[in-house]
């Protein structure tokens, strides 16, 4: 059927469409484009996200925003952004009228999330509202983005740091008799995301030929772990390493009955929580065997934040690539071992590393001199 509309006598194109039995008017100088606008208006009625009147506030327009337009996203994207608006928007402006919202009441908010040092949320605040703003101007809900020339200055992620050799020595020391610190180890020489450690089963390791599967992971929703596609949605073969081989051969043939190869005590996919106290547990150790060791060299010794022991699951990530850098691993071995989706993060790198090693040459060479 042929698409249909009105003339008007200043040359406008004038189309209107039943919304919830109430009629909308929509214009255009184009036919294309009105009914474009006529598909899209009904299409978006269908789906609820229509408004009927022009108090629409703040928060029910961001709900609707997330259902419609952020479904696909992951679910820990769509976590973010939920969290993002209740913690730090919707607090603010989510019960203001979309209309009403100025500059002034977004600079207030980023300026808010500054005084509380909440540095790298506010980046992803700012652009969670201008998402919104500019899909409420495209549902002629508003004219204008008020956020649209708010600019911050980006976070600098704090520079990640490989683990030192002697850190990986304790660690491999105590990871003979404790298996939260062998996972720990596992990490170190594997790679693997904190998001596949949780899922990683048995079956997934192939002792024969000395490689594991990684074609999972997990995201997590309210603590508890859900499966999921890994990060790139790519299924990878990571090697087996010698000094993990043997431990992981005698592991497999003792838990025959276990699926789960770093469970929690019930045996099933370790929560968030568990997580965090694995390292938290590992870490007490580790210092705490070091202070002894201290102790002994000098009685006066004090653990401090400054002298202790301190990593986190990302760097034993980055400690794995930094392994293969030196290892003279090429940097597309490296991005089939890692799962990268592109090869600049191993660059970046890999020409770190390189920089650090011409600057410890030079100050050999001068020290010579």
């Amino acid at each position: 059927m042929a698409f249909t509309y009105t003339t008007r006598k200043d040359g406008r194109l004038m189309k209107r469409v039943s919304v919830d039995g109430k009629i909308k008017t929509l214009y255009s100088n184009n036919s294309k484009d009105l009914e474009r606008q006529y598909i899209e208006t009904k299409h978006l009625s269908n789906k609820g996200i229509i408004a009927d009147d022009e108090g629409i506030t703040f928060k029910e327009w961001a709900d609707k925003w997330l259902k419609l337009y952020k479904s696909d996203k992951e679910q820990a994207t769509i976590d973010m952004y939920s969290t993002t608006l209740r913690l730090h928007i919707n607090p603010h402006i989510g019960h203001m009228k979309l209309k009403n919202i100025k500059q002034i009441d977004i600079i207030n908010i980023l300026n808010e999330m500054e005084k509380k040092n909440i540095t790298r949320r506010k980046e992803w605040a700012l652009l969670t509202i201008k998402q919104i703003l500019q899909s409420a101007i495209d549902n002629e809900l508003i004219y204008k983005n008020v956020a649209s020339s708010i600019k911050i200055k980006k976070h600098k992620s704090a520079e990640k740091k490989p683990l030192d050799n002697i850190v990986i020595t304790r660690i491999k020391k105590l990871s003979k008799n404790d298996f939260d610190v062998f996972m720990i180890l596992f990490m170190i020489y594997t790679g693997l995301r904190r998001e596949e450690i949780v899922p990683l089963q048995y079956k997934d390791i192939n002792i024969n030929n000395k490689y594991i599967i990684i074609n999972k992971a997990v995201h997590f929703s309210n603590n508890q772990p859900v499966v999921k596609k890994t990060k790139n949605e790519d299924i990878r073969k990571v090697p087996i390493l010698d000094i993990l081989y043997d431990k992981l051969k005698e592991l497999k043939e003792e838990h025959k009955s276990k699926e789960y190869v770093f469970s929690n005590k019930l045996n099933n996919m370790m929560s968030e929580t568990t997580l965090k106290r694995k390292i938290t547990s590992v870490l007490y150790r580790l210092n705490k065997d070091y202070k002894e060791e201290q102790k002994l060299i000098n009685e006066d010794f004090e653990l401090t934040e400054d002298n202790k022991i301190y990593f986190t699951y990302q760097q034993l990530r980055h400690t794995y690539v930094c392994i293969l850098h030196k290892a003279g691993v090429d940097l597309k071995e490296a991005q089939s071992f890692t799962g990268h989706k592109t090869i600049q993060v191993l660059l970046d790198v890999y020409t770190h590393l390189d920089e650090e090693d011409k600057t410890k040459a030079i100050d050999k060479l001068n020290s010579f001199i």
